[in-house]
């Protein structure tokens, strides 16, 4: 029970981060979309250059040791940097906690050793991830506008030493036999290949390329979703709305997810979300805001949030599958850090898009990208099966 506490707390956070940032960014210090670019780049940038040490670092034990370092970090972060007054402030507070999250995020795969357990795990972790994307920024909203923004920074470190307090506790329980996972971690690192891996395993090589080409093309415009609505005459409280409709979906997506992996290969469930997302962007893309009410787009949030939720079960599930329990640290780190390299440039390139063009632009390519993406799957599996 005490790990998804710690869950919860964590993904609480992570949400009123998303929520608080882009409120400041864009309504206090009037960020402009590249600016809105670079934020979401830090968001992303950790991933790049320690996804795989941390990967590492969990197969080789120590799992609640450093998720008590990582939760003191970020308890002390945005109190800290939030005092700069600027929109770089916000940088440097997306950057740290991402790192610290990096951390997190792979450690979270380690804290279920038993493999009948892992689907259960999985889709209770999808749903703490949801229902504080529908619960927090309705709470940052209502806190930020009734007392102030120091409101939510307390929030945000209260939650994180409920964190610390968790994993101090979890590490006191702990036998003594589990401080270490491995006996020899050395060994076990010079045995294990990801690229081997991906080679054995068609799946898991269609997981990974889906999953990241996906991210190519959703990290384009995700950033972009709080300036479209802005230009469409809602107030800061539609950032509130976005992540909440975001979880609202997830919920769905989680519960979708978990049902179809009754029947069908985690490929082919990463498929459906594809179909999801393309739908919900060429929404954003090909209508136009001036004739169609904005419901109908909070409505495609919803779509988004669906995908999201079922690409998540999808690939968490679907990879500790195919890799098991002692390896799927390094094997998450690794598919994090090939995911980060479009999440960083994506973001930006987004960003200066819709400054050179326009906003709608950006929300077309991800559209006519998942799309081909799409094809290019239904091609590969229909002539897979008609070889067979």
């Amino acid at each position: 029970m005490l790990k998804y506490i710690g869950i919860a707390a964590n993904e609480l956070d992570t949400y009123l981060d998303y929520a608080l940032l882009s409120i400041v960014a864009i309504y206090m210090y009037h960020a402009t979309p590249s600016e809105m670019g670079w934020l979401g780049a830090c968001f992303a940038l950790p991933f790049l250059f320690s996804s795989y040490f941390f990967g590492k670092l969990f197969d080789n034990g120590k799992v609640h040791q450093w998720r008590t370092v990582l939760f003191t970090i970020n308890t002390i972060t945005t109190p800290l940097f939030i005092l700069t007054g600027n929109v770089y402030g916000l940088f440097i507070i997306a950057f740290v906690k991402t790192w610290s999250r990096c951390g997190l995020n792979i450690s979270n795969v380690k804290l279920n050793e038993n493999d009948d357990d892992a689907k259960r795990f999985f889709e209770i972790y999808g749903y703490l991830i949801n229902f504080s994307r529908v619960l927090v920024p309705l709470t940052v909203v209502y806190l930020y506008n009734l007392i102030g923004i120091w409101a939510v920074i307390i929030f945000s470190s209260g939650l994180n030493l409920l964190s610390v307090l968790t994993s101090q506790i979890s590490l006191k329980l702990q036998d003594c036999t589990h401080d270490q996972e491995v006996d020899n971690p050395e060994q076990v690192e010079t045995k294990y290949s990801f690229v081997n891996e991906i080679r054995a395993n068609k799946d898991l090589f269609y997981l990974v390329t889906g999953y990241t080409i996906a991210n190519f093309a959703f990290f384009l415009s995700n950033d972009m979703l709080g300036l479209f609505f802005k230009s469409a005459g809602e107030s800061e409280n539609s950032i509130g709305m976005i992540i909440s409709l975001l979880g609202v979906g997830g919920i769905i997506g989680t519960k979708l997810a978990s049902l179809l992996n009754k029947t069908l290969r985690p490929v082919i469930i990463l498929m459906a979300s594809m179909i999801i997302n393309t739908i919900a962007f060429f929404i954003f893309g090909f209508l136009n805001p001036e004739l169609i009410s904005v419901y109908v787009f909070y409505s495609a949030i919803i779509l988004i949030g669906i995908s999201s939720g079922v690409t998540f079960f999808a690939i968490k599930f679907g990879v500790r599958e195919i890799v098991g329990y002692q390896n799927v640290g390094k094997a998450t780190g690794m598919i994090q850090l090939l995911s980060s390299v479009v999440a960083i440039s994506m973001p930006i390139i987004g960003g200066y898009i819709a400054s050179l063009y326009s906003l709608d632009i950006t929300f077309k390519l991800t559209g006519i990208i998942l799309f081909v993406l799409l094809m290019a799957f239904f091609y590969i599996f229909y002539f897979s099966k008609q070889k067979d």
